[in-house]
């Protein structure tokens, strides 16, 4: 008879309980504080992970970076996982040759023979001469590992004629891809007021462009032996700093100006889980390695807790555009 008793009352203290957890999602309420509705100035990261990682923690560890601006998503849902001032203005740099790249990819073009104009071989900070012939897919491995701003102008040059068709032809593609701060007036990133992006807009190129293949594979290679159609072998090194130093780091592109600083666009992939990230702005340019380091090692922390509690949140609620 006791039994009976309390057994209703005992079974509606967990109904109780049971709702009053559900109603406080600490997944869902944080997914509110989407990106775009974040403060401008101050970095924020999604959740304290409950207890499992410190709020207080990665703020203070956050804070202390250089970049001015930075964005980092889970690369499978798209959900953002830290941000900092991901809708401020800046200068891409030399990340502006992830356009580049991917407009040469899709040309259907990567077969046939570029000549190295004159033009092209004066641009500051290339290492193409007048007269080299390339093949287009080998050029692209010139403009992305060591970012040859010479190859940039060749292969703008070879695909619409001119910088500026080629210019026009970028901020088409940019539009199509919705990136709505973003204006480019050149194909290898070199300093111009005109010239700009922000580290969301930057972000919907790079998962763009790490979908097509060709790209993707070009990017892959932290070093990569290159020939002119004459048979000059070229010998060529990334610049990205995370080969050799991140497992898993699956490319991207580097950009350094004075006034943008250090940028990076890149990708690491670890046991399945995939993360997106573009830093911008580190001073000195060298802390765009570490700077990226920290904010992956984050990330991944949050990936690992988001799989073991998968009922814990809706993968909807972290949309934000």
């Amino acid at each position: 008879m006791k039994f009976k008793k309390i057994f209703p009352i005992t079974m509606m203290s967990w109904a109780l309980i049971l709702c009053s957890l559900l109603a406080f999602n600490p997944f869902q309420a944080q997914a509110k504080g989407t990106p775009k509705g974040a403060p401008s100035t101050a970095p924020s990261i999604y959740n304290a992970i409950l207890a499992e990682i410190s709020a207080d923690t990665i703020d203070a560890q956050l804070k202390k970076l250089s970049a001015q601006a930075w964005f980092m998503i889970d690369a499978e849902k798209g959900r953002p996982l830290s941000w900092k001032n991901p809708d401020k203005k800046m200068y891409p740099a030399s990340m502006t040759k992830m356009m580049t790249c991917i407009l040469a990819c899709e040309s259907g073009r990567l077969s046939e023979i570029v000549t190295i104009s004159a033009k092209s071989a004066a641009v500051p900070y290339g290492g193409v001469r007048t007269g080299e012939q390339y093949v287009l897919r080998d050029l692209l491995y010139r403009v992305m590992l060591p970012s040859d701003n010479g190859a940039a102008a060749a292969v703008a040059e070879f695909l619409a004629g001119d910088i500026p068709s080629f210019a026009e032809m970028m901020n088409k593609k940019a539009k199509s891809l919705l990136m709505e701060s973003t204006n480019f007036v050149n194909p290898h990133g070199l300093p111009d007021d005109n010239h700009y992006t922000t580290a969301r807009d930057m972000m919907k190129l790079l998962k763009y462009c790490m979908k097509n293949k060709d790209f993707a594979e070009i990017v892959s290679n932290s070093s990569k032996t290159i020939y002119t159609t004459t048979g000059k072998q070229i010998n060529l090194k990334s610049t990205i700093g995370l080969y050799g130093r991140y497992d898993g780091c699956l490319g991207g592109k580097t950009g350094t100006t004075r006034a943008a600083g250090g940028c990076l666009a890149s990708a690491v992939e670890r046991d399945g889980t995939r993360i997106y990230l573009v830093i911008m702005k580190c001073v000195p340019a060298r802390e765009r390695t570490d700077e990226s380091i920290i904010l992956y090692d984050k990330g991944f922390e949050m990936m690992k807790f988001y799989k073991r509690h998968k009922h814990g949140y809706r993968d909807a609620a972290f949309k934000h555009d």
